[in-house]
């Protein structure tokens, strides 16, 4: 019983001391294994260039000029001379109102006109006989007085008249609806036979001017001295206002120019919001009256470093830092940042031009490993 024992105890202590050692041999291979002493990482070189920061802000779009139609005289809607929807000239006939009776008072006025122009030379060849007949005192002071009197009063008749019948043909002229600016035409609100006048509430058609059109964006009143310094400086450097980046839609990548109105910055009164009115061409009328669109407001110009979101981290205490490799070594340095913009962070302290920062590979670098760096490819 003793000697089983014994034996049973030998091999325990046998199997102990072989899973010792298997276990140290793969420990020790594990250890070999995981462990490099070198460090890949991605880095690029930084560079010091002219940034300019903006906004991204929602506006609005409003038509350069917009009128609405509405008749100068009464009666009745006879015609629509244009298609909804068309781009129009100024000047353009748009509806034509019943003009029988205008044309009808043009005549009776140019009749009244006719009568006393030959009235006013009746009495002008009697005041001429009677300038003569005076010179030899063959007519009397009073009779010539009188045809002068008559002449003045004749003279007068025929200018009334002359004003009359241009007002007559002003109001046949305004029988012929125009449009009072280029641009396109909305929907006819009336309709032919319809009675119309100068009083109504309701306008004939809108029309809107679009080849160029307003933006109106909301921005804190807190950017004001910033957009003021920023506007004073582009107008030193001989340009027309402070150049904006108009976005129609995020399913395009075709941007639009435009410029921020000086003339169009107020603060609205009830929300303390800054009012900002961008003028933006638009020829192709890709912006539409009351679209939303979204607008790159520049807020500031300034010196400073570009680099790749990836390359900049933060530390418990909120910080930001990069890694900067220098001699074959790394450091970790506190950096400023001014704004992010297209997946680039604008650093203005912290960092200098040539330094060669870390993009990708931060959880690789500790102390004694070796690094081996690559271009970052974006």
């Amino acid at each position: 019983m003793a000697y089983h024992l014994k034996r049973v105890t030998r091999l325990g202590l046998l199997f102990v001391v072989i899973f010792s050692v298997a276990a140290c041999n793969k420990t020790s291979g594990d250890e070999s294994f995981s462990y490099s002493n070198t460090a890949n990482v991605a880095t690029v070189t930084a560079k010091l260039t002219q940034v300019t920061l903006f906004d991204e802000l929602q506006g609005r779009v409003r038509p350069l000029r917009s009128a609405e139609i509405r008749p100068q005289v009464e009666g009745i809607i006879t015609q629509r001379l244009f298609k909804q929807g068309d781009t129009l000239a100024q000047g353009e006939a748009l509806f034509q109102i019943e003009d029988d009776v205008f044309t009808i008072d043009v005549e009776i006025k140019q009749a009244a006109l006719a009568q006393s122009r030959a009235n006013l030379a009746l009495i002008q060849s009697q005041v001429d006989r009677f300038t003569q007949l005076d010179r030899t005192q063959a007519v009397s002071k009073q009779a010539y007085e009188e045809a002068s009197f008559n002449l003045q009063v004749a003279a007068a008749t025929v200018q009334q008249n002359s004003a009359q019948l241009k007002h007559s043909e002003l109001q046949l002229e305004y029988a012929t609806v125009t449009a009072p600016i280029s641009g396109i035409i909305g929907e006819a609100l009336v309709t032919e036979g319809a009675l119309v006048s100068r009083t109504d509430p309701k306008p004939l058609a809108m029309i809107q001017q679009i080849d160029k059109v307003y933006i109106d964006v909301r921005q804190p009143a807190s950017n004001l001295g910033q957009l003021r310094r920023l506007l004073a400086s582009e107008q030193r450097n001989s340009e027309q206002g402070v150049n904006v980046i108009v976005k129609p839609s995020a399913d395009t990548a075709d941007n639009i120019d435009g410029k921020v109105l000086f003339s169009g910055i107020s603060v609205d009164e009830n929300t303390g919001d800054l009012n900002i009115r961008i003028i933006a061409d638009n020829p192709q009328q890709t912006l539409l009256p009351g679209m939303y669109v979204r607008t790159q407001i520049p807020r500031q110009k300034l010196q400073a470093i570009t680099l790749p979101e990836h390359a900049v981290r933060r530390n418990s205490a909120g910080l930001a830092y990069v890694y900067v490799i220098s001699d074959g070594k790394f450091e970790q340095k506190i950096v400023t940042i001014e704004g992010l913009q297209y997946r680039q962070y604008v650093i203005s302290e912290g960092v200098s031009a040539n330094d060669i920062i870390v993009v990708t590979g931060q959880d690789r670098l500790r102390e004694g490993a070796t690094l081996v760096l690559s271009d970052w490819q974006q």
